[in-house]
């Protein structure tokens, strides 16, 4: 591992595709995180939103096509949840060294290869393979974990606004997206549906990786557009976290497990995760349930995605300025009265009233990811991340498969938003009680710099 010298990145041969490196030198144009903020709300608004919320759309056709039950139908995406808690630890440590721009080419062309075959299959084991180890494996390198670590990489001060936007992109994504969806669905089919997706991810999406590089400080700037307080740091090997400013905020993998804030995290996020991704996986089934069509259905799922933009990016602003545990207390304690609402209310705008506090967990979704940065810092956020991810995946592989079987045996959503108000409760209480880390003389000797 060398030091660069001041004016040395100019005679130095240019990597391809990033910028040479001038140390403490102010770039001439605007911050070019703002690129890497535009093209992570388009990825993840126009492919991430057909991946992740796309699927409650495909879940009645492809249950009455394939004679699957609503447990069997839950199971591909239950079973995706378990095999990216697998892969989430090593997506995340190939997202710290590679960067992300290589992880995500190679995520977006499979997942667009994969939902083209999967609109080949005519079996469920067939669907079940390929959804598994080809859209699933994927989507896990190419969308969220993705973009997350990047807005991590390139902004600190204005993290919470940053990863607001990227979520806020998602949700009005999936505002237009899924009813859109829902018609080509009951229009054309959902094999039909699924090729055209896999085609528009191939064409549209794949591109939008060639906008990110691997962090501020390799364009000669610190996070934020800030100067730069001492000159990078270049790793012969490549390693993208090398050439980041050192911080007291840095934690590495090793010591940050052994934070009592980590397992504190990790406990909010199983519970916010477990309940928010069953009802986005049943959501269509729940609301066909209470009454309504199935197009009345994803369209109202898209009003909600589309009311929860603003809110998503004026929670993101105040967490920079409040602090996001606060902020996060509120959120799930409004979903869980939204679920506790649900069961109860009827008629369409009775119901998207009660919907609309819901959003809660669409807000909480990008303050818990800035979370992860603002306790354990920016070299090893992916990675850090990734430990995270068979925790929470666990719960997400077993509760929409039980959501599913509960419906099964009782007709009824009735036990799954019960639960799920409860659990959003204790999820509330257990994000107010973060408290940031510090180091220790233990880990000092750990911690890089």
């Amino acid at each position: 591992m060398t030091r660069a010298e001041p004016g040395a990145a100019a005679s130095d041969p240019q990597k391809p595709g990033e910028d040479s490196v001038v140390p403490g030198k102010k770039p001439k144009e605007r911050f070019y995180g703002w690129n890497i903020v535009g093209a992570s709300a388009l990825l993840n608004g126009l492919g991430g939103s057909v991946h992740w919320q796309g699927f409650t759309v495909f879940f009645i056709p492809i249950s009455q096509s394939l004679g699957l039950s609503s447990a069997q139908t839950a199971m591909p995406f239950a079973l995706s949840r378990a095999e990216n808690g697998i892969m989430g630890p090593i997506t995340g440590i190939l997202l710290d060294k590679y960067g992300v721009r290589r992880m995500m080419i190679f995520g977006t062309i499979m997942t667009g290869v994969g939902y083209i075959w999967l609109a080949q299959t005519s079996t469920f084991l067939a669907f079940l393979l390929v959804y598994l180890f080809v859209v699933s494996i994927g989507s896990s390198t190419s969308f969220m974990q993705a973009s997350t670590t990047a807005l991590n990489t390139w902004f600190s001060r204005r993290r919470g606004v940053v990863m607001s936007i990227n979520s806020a992109a998602f949700r009005l994504g999936g505002a237009f997206m899924v009813p859109l969806l829902s018609v080509a669905v009951l229009r054309w089919g959902w094999e039909t549906t699924a090729l055209w997706v896999g085609v528009g991810m191939l064409v549209f999406i794949t591109p939008l990786a060639l906008f990110f590089r691997r962090s501020p400080e390799s364009m000669g700037t610190g996070p934020d557009g800030d100067p730069l307080k001492q000159p990078a740091v270049i790793s012969e090997s490549g390693d993208m976290s090398s050439e980041m400013e050192d911080s007291d905020d840095e934690w590495t993998p090793r010591d940050a497990i052994r934070t009592r804030a980590f397992w504190t995290l990790a406990a909010g996020t199983v519970l916010r995760m477990s309940v928010h991704g069953t009802i986005f996986v049943h959501f269509v089934p729940i609301l066909v349930w209470k009454g309504e069509s199935q197009q009345s259905a994803a369209n109202l799922i898209g009003l909600l995605a589309l009311c929860s933009v603003p809110l998503i990016l004026i929670f993101g602003w105040l967490s920079d300025r409040l602090g996001r545990q606060r902020l996060l207390f509120g959120c799930y304690l409004s979903a869980a009265s939204s679920l506790a609402l649900l069961n109860v209310v009827e008629g369409s705008w009775p119901i998207f009233v009660a919907m609309l506090l819901f959003t809660g967990t669409e807000i909480g979704s990008g303050l818990n990811w800035a979370l992860v940065g603002d306790l354990f810092g920016r070299k090893r956020f992916a990675t850090i991340r990734g430990m995270l991810s068979p925790i929470y995946n666990t719960a997400l592989f077993a509760m929409p498969i039980a959501a599913g079987w509960v419906k099964d045996e009782t007709g009824s959503y009735q036990i799954v938003l019960l639960v799920g108000t409860g659990l959003l409760i204790a999820a509330a209480f257990t994000f107010l009680t973060i408290k940031k880390p510090e180091h220790t003389a233990s880990t000092v000797s750990h911690t890089p710099g």
